[in-house]
């Protein structure tokens, strides 16, 4: 009897012994996966805390930047100037940053500023291409793409721009002109056609001759003589159309003088939709290659900088360069008056900016500090200064 009990007991005390075991056991990986949660949390709060820390503002930081007139130029002394190192200043004053300027290319911008190696890069335009690899500011100045041609030497292609004179506006007040020359000559025959039938035939196509022929000759103030008005009417005929002559003769001649001037100086580039058919140029990795490429289906050769492709233009290796317009214009006029010409309307809008890494803790800052001074007498005087009064 006793030996029954005791058998019976025996395997409800290992059933107790296993689960108290087991509740052990579970107890101890409970506590190290909390542990191990509470780690990653620890490490999670302290990596972004150390991503959104700001730079030590005791520390010199590199700026990047590529020498861009007017917004960055650099004197034979290494001292930079120009809109964009100018007002740069006054941000890292304004945010008590201590910096070092660092001259590099386009496409090494980008990459320091994703490797971290850059605090931030001041000669930045935006895009959308850029912005999924780098942050922008809000655009401290605004413009547009222009085009920049050599300077034709006379006598080349002579004659290219006899096309000019047959096409356009040329025609159009050709056609102008010569439908106010048939209504003179209709109207002073039907005033002269009975008083005055030796000079205006009665007879309408004789007449309507006669009428052409004198009203040609007052146009170009020629004046034989052989045929005048008698009447009236046909004198007030001819002194609306002296008038009339004058005005169109200084319109059709001012039209052709340009589009000789423009053709015999620029080419046959007028504006981006000539692009397509000439060998074209822009800075590597830029926007305006960008758009180039993407919006007018022109590929653009690259180029590492304004100085090697603007000279590349000179020496008429390509036939047109496409870039940031005040930039050209100012590239232009310092290093190649006379020889390059910017031809056209600038095209695209183009924002001029600061570009920081992803996530960038100043990028608010700045921000803020580019809204305050663009609003100011001094923003105005320093674009003034390095654009000229119609800024």
């Amino acid at each position: 009897m006793m030996h029954t009990v005791a058998s019976e007991k025996a395997p409800t005390e290992r059933r107790e012994c296993m689960s108290r075991l087991l509740f052990v056991r579970f107890g101890q990986v409970f506590r190290v996966l909390s542990g191990f949660c509470v780690a990653i949390c620890v490490l999670a709060t302290t990596a972004g805390s150390w991503a959104t820390e700001p730079p030590d503002s005791e520390a010199v930081q590199l700026v990047g930047l590529v020498p861009a007139p007017p917004f960055a130029m650099k004197d034979t002394e290494g001292h930079w100037t120009g809109i964009a190192v100018e007002l740069w200043r006054y941000v890292a004053s304004d945010l008590g940053l201590r910096f070092e300027f660092r001259e590099m290319a386009i496409p090494d911008l980008i990459a320091g500023l994703q490797r971290g190696e850059l605090l931030a890069t001041v000669t930045a335009t935006a895009s959308a291409e850029r912005e999924m690899l780098i942050d922008f500011s809000h655009p401290y100045y605004w413009s547009g793409l222009a085009i920049a041609v050599p300077v034709r030497a006379t006598g080349s292609d002579w004659l290219e721009p006899l096309g000019d004179v047959f096409s356009g506006a040329t025609v159009r007040i050709s056609s102008v002109l010569l439908g106010l020359l048939l209504v003179a000559a209709v109207l002073v025959w039907l005033a002269e056609r009975r008083t005055n039938p030796n000079h205006f035939s009665p007879q309408p196509l004789r007449g309507i001759a006669d009428g052409l022929w004198w009203a040609a000759v007052t146009l170009t103030t020629v004046g034989y003589g052989d045929k005048a008005p008698l009447t009236r009417a046909g004198r007030l005929v001819g002194i609306v159309w002296m008038f009339v002559a004058i005005i169109l003769i200084a319109l059709f001649t001012a039209q052709v003088t340009s589009s000789l001037t423009v053709t015999s100086l620029t080419g046959r580039v007028r504006g981006p939709a000539d692009l397509v058919h000439v060998k074209v140029g822009a800075i590597q990795d830029s926007p305006a290659q960008t758009i180039l490429r993407n919006k007018f289906g022109v590929p653009a050769q690259g180029y590492a900088g304004f100085s090697e492709a603007l000279a590349a233009l000179d020496r008429g290796e390509i036939d047109a360069f496409v870039g940031p317009e005040p930039v050209l214009r100012y590239a232009v006029a310092s290093a190649f008056p006379g020889r390059l010409a910017i031809v056209g309307a600038p095209f695209t809008r183009v924002d001029y900016v600061f570009a920081f890494p992803l996530g960038s803790p100043i990028r608010k800052q700045v921000n803020r500090s580019i809204l305050s001074y663009v609003e100011t007498d001094e923003w105005r005087d320093l674009l003034r200064s390095y654009l000229g009064t119609g800024s």
